[in-house]
């Protein structure tokens, strides 16, 4: 097959795929009144997922740079010992700022973008004994702060708990672009943005410069031989982690399995930003699809006849979590995760980063209405808004950032700046069946 249209030197699509560590400066087109701009948005999103999943230099010196030496999935090369492969992680993205590194209390300047991440006391004695999981310490139960919401919460104020009753966890990475625009405005305290005008840099095809990117991230803990649902550890990318509970106060070393991703990213023609949700395949079937025999699922229990779907668990409460997929997964994204899955094969036939999809791409072509997208209408991913998932204003990732953090360029971490206001609880985030939480 020939190969199809290049833009420098980079391939639309697969096949004959050049696979790149660079995040693309915003989308690239053509045809557009044939096939619209949806496709092409697609690209952009699996573009990045590449680009941010790309190995870290190992030793980390400067954070955010990809391995040029290396690939997505790691690189498989032959010696006279046999083969050998390079490593698969830490990721780009990864090595970004982790968002409670930014927003201090008392709102002081962060530490330098390059600086190694906090670790809470009560982690520091299994931080020394295992400086690998060191790199990175999740306290969170939800996808934002308690800043919108009272307490240890989802994006929608509840928590989700694995077929093993492990909880998941959650981070958000911020990359320089977002760090440096921050620290220099002095956004990390709240009282600076008060009568701001909040604008992010967005990077263009036809300027040099950077994207501000946003990565939000969900673990579930990896299951091992002696538990209720062993996983198949080759089917996730995983990491080593310090897990500390706010509520128990106890921090473990975790291997965790990445089962959500959300990549957002602000360019010119996209200045609502890109948001591209991607989710590992085996987090949940879809309603009112037929489930496949012999099927395992992370958050689906087949044998359970009479579980709630879609329920937020009690507060303390193992009980794994009933997940199925509300909004059937669009068909153009579809067909873009089979080609990319395939090239990604190529590199290597064990390659992790086959096992995640595109769920889909959320865009809008203009700066107003703040909070009415383009396409598609909503977008949820099974880890990261379980709960709310069905096609109803303003869920939706632009939806709901338009709506309530409009005048913040639609960026909720700038609600994590100290000091900060008393807590609210938006109406969005009540959740059917779940209590009420007062500010």
């Amino acid at each position: 097959m020939a190969a199809g249209p290049t833009v420098n030197g980079r391939q639309f699509t697969p096949p004959y795929y050049v696979f790149s560590p660079d995040i693309p400066a915003d989308i690239v087109t053509q045809n557009v009144g044939a096939i619209g701009l949806q496709v092409y948005v697609d690209n952009m999103a699996w573009d990045s997922f590449i680009a941010l999943n790309w190995p870290a230099p190992n030793p980390i010196v400067e954070r955010g740079v990809p391995d040029r030496e290396n690939v997505i999935g790691g690189f498989t090369y032959r010696t006279e010992g046999g083969p050998k492969t390079m490593p698969t992680g830490p990721v780009v993205w990864e090595t970004y700022k982790d968002s409670d590194d930014i927003y201090l209390n008392p709102p002081v300047k962060p530490a330098p973008f390059d600086a190694a991440e906090r670790v809470p006391p009560q982690c520091l004695i299994q931080a020394r004994e295992n400086p690998a999981a060191a790199r990175r310490t999740l306290v969170r139960t939800a996808k934002i702060s308690d800043v919108l919401i009272a307490g240890d919460k989802q994006a929608d104020g509840n928590r989700l708990v694995d077929q093993n009753g492990q909880n998941v966890w959650y981070e958000v990475k911020l990359n320089r672009v977002y760090y440096d625009y921050v620290v220099t405005n002095k956004f990390y305290d709240s009282r600076n943005q008060s009568g701001a005008k909040i604008a992010f840099p967005a990077s263009s095809n036809t300027t040099d410069r950077a994207a501000t990117v946003k990565v939000k991230a969900a673990w579930k803990v990896i299951g091992g031989p002696g538990s209720k649902q062993p996983d198949d550890a080759t089917r996730f990318y995983t990491t080593d982690a310090l897990v500390f509970d706010p509520d128990t106060k106890r921090c473990d070393v975790r291997k965790l399995g990445l089962v959500g991703l959300h990549i957002v990213i602000k360019t010119d023609q996209l200045p609502q930003w890109l948001w591209a949700t991607f989710e590992q395949v085996d987090n949940a079937p879809t309603q009112n699809q037929p489930i496949p025999t012999g099927a395992k699922y992370n958050f689906f229990n087949l044998s359970c006849t009479d579980c709630k779907v879609n329920q937020p668990p009690a507060k303390g409460s193992t009980t794994p979590t009933q997940v199925m997929r509300v909004i059937p997964l669009d068909d153009v994204a579809a067909q873009k995760t089979t080609l990319y899955q395939t090239a990604l094969k190529t590199l290597r036939s064990d390659n992790v980063w086959q096992y995640y999809r595109l769920v889909n791409a959320q865009w809008a072509g203009k700066g107003v209405p703040i909070g009415m997208p383009s396409q598609p209408p909503f977008l949820a991913n099974t880890t990261l808004e379980t709960y709310l998932q069905t096609p109803q204003q303003p869920n939706g990732c632009i939806n709901c950032h338009g709506k309530f953090a409009g005048s913040k360029d639609l960026d909720f971490q700038l609600f994590d700046a100290y000091p900060r206001q008393s807590k609210q609880l938006i109406d969005l985030f009540r959740v059917p069946g779940a209590t009420a939480m007062k500010p």
